[in-house]
């Protein structure tokens, strides 16, 4: 009996040092290719693109490079939202990395729904204090409950850690400053144009909308210029009378904000090659669309700068 209480005992103290590295150490452990830490190594990042699996997908990194002056990094994760946004933002700044301009992803739809995580890497990358308020978040205005505590905290990037040299080698084959770099097909007309449209939504959520105009009202403390950009999105989404409503109200959020709108650019959003599906864009449309978004920005610093 005394050998099983031992047993016990030791198994306990195991996983509650497992889960204390997890949660208070973990998001330091080193990792230059992507993510929280590696954008923290940085120091200084000139050009700071911030957002979900649209920017991931979206932004070039290569391009970003020739054609920016000083460096680049893409922060980018599943779904992420304006609230996750902004704790990112603050973490940032809590670890004294300067930031000269930041890019946010203006997506209707992470903006839309209350606060919730849907890419568990996020909760390894940040720190404490950033995993405790979004998790109030979700108690606040989701009503996360115990199940989500168990995820939040004990159940999720269990096989990240116990893997971590093997997922830290594998990121390095994928990302370089938080850029996708994998080549990704496109797709057909016939494929995109027979594919349903995402779920209706009500409208932006309040909670979405506040932690937007909270990252205006950083970047202006911190002397960060700002821009909110849309990734285009396939036409027959690009269009729908609902997104558009959103993309609209969207808008309103960041009013007399500097916004690059897909619309602003000359991007084919019908050309299939150019997407994987109705939201994320192909490698070769990745490349299209940094072309003429950074091409939009240069001509907007030389316009401010007359």
């Amino acid at each position: 009996m005394k050998k099983y209480m031992k047993a016990i005992a030791v198994g306990l103290c195991i996983a509650i040092c497992f889960l204390s590295v997890k949660n208070f150490m973990a998001y330091k452990f080193p990792n230059s290719s992507n993510g929280m830490q590696a954008a923290i190594e940085q120091k200084n990042v000139s050009h700071l693109f911030m957002g979900s699996s649209l920017f991931r997908q979206g932004i070039d990194i290569y391009t970003a490079e020739d054609t920016l002056e000083g460096n680049s990094f893409v922060l980018a994760y599943n779904g992420n939202q304006p609230v996750q946004m902004l704790e990112e933002l603050k973490m940032l700044l809590r670890n004294e990395v300067k930031i000269d301009n930041l890019y946010v992803d203006l997506y209707v739809y992470s903006s839309a729904i209350r606060p919730a995580i849907s890419d568990t890497k996020l909760i390894w990358d940040l720190d404490f204090q950033g995993k405790c308020k979004i998790y109030q978040d979700m108690i606040t205005y989701s009503e996360a409950g115990m199940s989500e505590f168990v995820d939040f905290f004990i159940s999720s990037n269990n096989e990240y850690m116990l893997m971590y040299p093997v997922f830290k080698f594998a990121m390095k084959k994928e990302f370089y400053k938080g850029g996708n770099i994998r080549e990704t097909a496109g797709s057909t007309r016939e494929i995109l144009d027979n594919l349903s449209l995402p779920g209706i939504r009500d409208g932006i959520n309040q909670v979405q909308g506040d932690a937007l105009k909270e990252i205006v009202r950083i970047c202006e403390e911190e002397n960060i210029e700002l821009y909110f950009v849309e990734v285009p999105k396939y036409d027959t989404l690009d269009q729908a009378e609902y997104y558009v409503r959103m993309r609209n109200e969207l808008e309103y959020v960041v009013a007399e904000r500097t916004i690059i709108r897909a619309s602003a650019l000359s991007f084919d959003n019908r050309n299939p090659s150019y997407y994987q599906d109705l939201l994320h864009l192909s490698g070769e449309g990745r490349r299209t669309y940094t072309k003429l978004l950074l091409e939009a920005v240069v001509e907007n610093k030389e316009e401010n700068d007359e």
